[in-house]
């Protein structure tokens, strides 16, 4: 089975894009990467498109970071209007990231080669959107079964061709 998740973690300064793909029966994993400036959904639109030129951008599965206020910040309402735009623009699904450090750890982000990127953002923003896209993977449960194969694989010693471009 062939999987495209998409995560997306838009900030006033950067949005960070992180592409994982799996495909379980040959084994392979990839995962890709773009930061865009600013809180642009169409760029980011654009740029997963580049990132993913075979494949069609609605049969993948995007997950986006929802903004919460947080009271008294001159960014809240830009934020709470991203929320909308990146959700129209890519057609995924806004996520809470509440707990979502105790839940997608480092170990995991390590294993599935979403920890480091040799591009540094404002925020960590790479690293969030790596965290949003798992966090969607562990609530859905096809993408759940996907993760599932791939941890187990790596645990057991079971060789995947991994890519990180």
């Amino acid at each position: 089975m062939h999987q495209i998740i998409v995560g997306v973690d838009p900030g006033i300064v950067h949005t960070g894009l992180v592409v994982l793909e799996f495909d379980t029966e040959a084994l392979t994993y990839r995962r890709q990467f773009a930061v865009v400036d600013g809180l642009d959904a169409a760029k980011a639109e654009a740029e997963i498109r580049t990132m993913l030129p075979t494949s069609r951008l609605d049969v993948t599965e995007i997950f986006i970071e929802k903004y919460r206020p947080r009271s008294g910040f001159s960014v809240d309402q830009r934020m709470m209007q991203a929320n909308a735009e990146f959700k129209s623009e890519l057609g995924g699904r806004l996520l809470q990231n509440t707990g979502v450090m105790q839940v997608v750890g480092k170990p995991l982000l390590q294993l599935l080669h979403v920890w480091n990127f040799g591009q540094s953002t404002h925020h960590q923003d790479l690293r969030s959107a790596a965290r949003i896209a798992v966090l969607g993977m562990l609530l859905d449960p096809l993408l759940n079964q996907t993760l599932f194969i791939y941890v187990t694989d790596n645990l057991e010693g079971r060789q995947w061709d991994v890519r990180t471009d």
